[in-house]
């Protein structure tokens, strides 16, 4: 470790020390929110530098612009603040545009043919990889099933020579075929990892599916090199551009992760701005960057590392969303817990000598106490530690307050309750869904600061969809028609800061970016119709169709 530290190192002096260019003067036009209550909507801005010089109407804008300027202008369209994706995992978007997407697939049966098609283009021994599926949303049941999981069984027969590794679509779990197994010498009596799950057949005989800490036994089918990296990144970017997304948080990054983020800095292909969440599950890792100050990107850099992420759960559909109480359809089990709480607090207080943020995953109503209790115990109201809870889905009421007291951001996933909702209830139940699920009015009429993401690729990186389900919460088949639990939307000006300036808080970039004011940098979304004022029936019809970061248009389809 102490060698890849070297290298990550160096490479951040050499991106520290790269020059600087911007584009031309461009003078943007027509109808644009700025997320700035001092000035909400105006005709026009003018970008100088990367930075926004001039925010007002079109008159004064062309006077500023002077002569030779570049002129957009939007028309019918409308302009925004650049969206934030304030929770995604960007490798992993990457590999999921060039796996097998099992994203909306109704049946097991059809995954079995999608795999037996793969297997049949496939070199021997090559890993054939997917993500996306989720058993709760399939129209029927498989033939076999154990603990309401599809066993390996049909996926290895279709795929003998080959190791078939099929991500769920909530990441917490996984399904190999017996050739995986056979590789990573997978058997009956393999010890289960703390925080895991080996799901077993009556036989003892593992069933192929994995849950939580036990994925990791397969790492070595799925670790992707540097190159690979580099490659799923530079995928991921060109994706999140084309939906309108100029800033990423990437949630939970590893050593291989960092380097190639830090290459592509520094070589100038990285053009998408990354906020980088450590993974804590590493502790070498964690180790050697809590030892040392964060990297901040500056008119140099689209990078900035300066964040932890620790996960003390899994997710509901997997059963290992930690509760407090047993699940509804399995009161055999309250979920898992996949981090130690001791821990936790110690990193807490050791990241106030370099002033890291520490991000918690928690999903379950138990998760969320503990993470709130380290956060109590640990030293970090002293400074400005913007803590956040990712996910902070499902809570108890009474820990609502003490997200406000704490000085505790909850990173919410809106589209997760469009996706979610309707069976979410077969987990917990009536009374808690109702009670304790996808609390956004609550926690923001406690004065707790919301952030607002996707999880992509759990769920599609369309900021669209994610802006529709804070706005209505219905699915998005727009069902029900009255909505779930209705007096815990967003606004749509709400939902608009929640996924531009409300995210660059909680990246400490407020000052810099998410609002569209004199002086930030200027990163802007531009969409087809009006989001703020388009009916709600005609949301999810709207299309990002420019993207500008830093002042350079990096998509457009005007």
């Amino acid at each position: 470790m102490v060698r890849n530290g070297a290298r990550l190192f160096f490479v951040m002096l050499t991106v520290l020390t790269a020059r600087t260019s911007f584009a031309d003067t461009l003078l943007v036009s027509g109808t644009i929110y700025t997320a700035d209550d001092a000035n909400s909507v105006v005709e026009a801005v003018v970008i100088e530098e990367g930075r926004f010089t001039f925010v007002g109407d079109l008159a004064t804008a062309q006077s500023k612009a002077g002569v030779g300027h570049r002129h957009i202008a939007l028309g019918a369209a409308t302009g925004y603040p650049g969206f934030i994706e304030s929770h995604g995992h960007l490798s992993s978007l990457g590999e999921a545009i060039t796996n097998l997407d099992l994203n909306g697939v109704d049946s097991y049966q059809t995954i079995v043919g999608m795999v037996a098609d793969a297997a049949a283009k496939a070199s021997p021994g090559q890993v054939i990889k997917g993500r996306g599926w989720h058993q709760s949303k399939w129209s029927k049941e498989p033939s076999v099933t154990v603990d309401g999981f599809p066993t390996h069984r049909s996926l290895s027969e279709v795929s003998p020579n080959n190791p078939v590794f099929l991500g769920h679509a909530n990441g917490h779990t996984a399904l190999v075929n017996q050739a995986a197994m056979d590789a990573l010498n997978l058997n009956y009596s393999t010890p289960t990892p703390d925080g895991g799950v080996i799901v077993k057949n009556g036989k003892g005989d593992p069933t192929g599916i994995l849950h939580e800490n036990a994925i990791d036994l397969a790492h070595s089918l799925t670790a992707l090199s540097k190159e690979s990296s580099k490659a799923a990144i530079l995928a991921a970017q060109t994706h999140a551009f084309q939906w309108g997304i100029t800033n990423f948080h990437d949630a939970g990054a590893g050593s291989t992760d960092i380097e190639a983020q830090l290459a592509l800095d520094e070589s100038k292909q990285l053009k998408l701005r990354i906020y980088t969440m450590i993974s804590a599950q590493d502790e070498a890792l964690t180790d050697y960057w809590l030892a040392r100050p964060p990297l901040i990107a500056d008119d140099n850099s689209r990078l900035t590392i300066r964040s932890f992420k620790a996960v003390m759960d899994g997710a509901l559909g997997s059963r290992t969303a930690w509760l407090h109480q047993p699940y509804t359809d399995d009161p055999g089990t309250s979920g898992v817990q996949t981090f130690d709480e001791s821990r936790l607090v110690e990193i807490m207080n050791r990241s106030n000598t370099h002033g890291w943020q520490i991000n918690t995953h928690a999903i379950g109503d138990k998760a969320n106490t503990v993470v709130l209790e380290a956060i109590d115990e640990a030293s970090l109201t002293e400074r400005d530690h913007r803590s956040r809870i990712e996910h902070s889905q499902h809570l108890l009421p009474s820990d609502i307050d003490r997200f406000s007291t704490l000085g505790v951001i909850a990173s919410i996933q809106a589209i997760h309750m469009s996706s979610d909702r309707p069976w979410a209830i077969d987990r917990l139940g009536k009374e808690r869904i109702e009670s304790g699920a996808y609390l956004w009015r609550d926690l923001l009429n406690a004065g707790v600061h919301i952030a607002n993401g996707t999880d992509v690729p759990v769920e599609p990186i369309n900021p669209v969809a994610n802006f529709y389900a804070s706005v209505a919460r219905k699915t998005l088949k727009g069902l029900p028609a009255e909505g779930y639990e209705i007096g815990q939307k967003l606004s749509r000006q709400e939902t608009l800061k929640s996924m531009t300036l409300w995210n660059a808080y909680a990246a400490f970039e407020e000052a810099e970016v998410g609002s569209i004011s004199v002086g930030k940098r200027a990163d802007m979304t531009v969409t087809d119709q009006n989001l703020m004022t388009v009916d709600e029936t005609m949301i999810l019809a709207t299309k990002p169709i420019m993207t500008i970061v830093g002042g350079e248009v990096v998509f457009s389809s005007m």
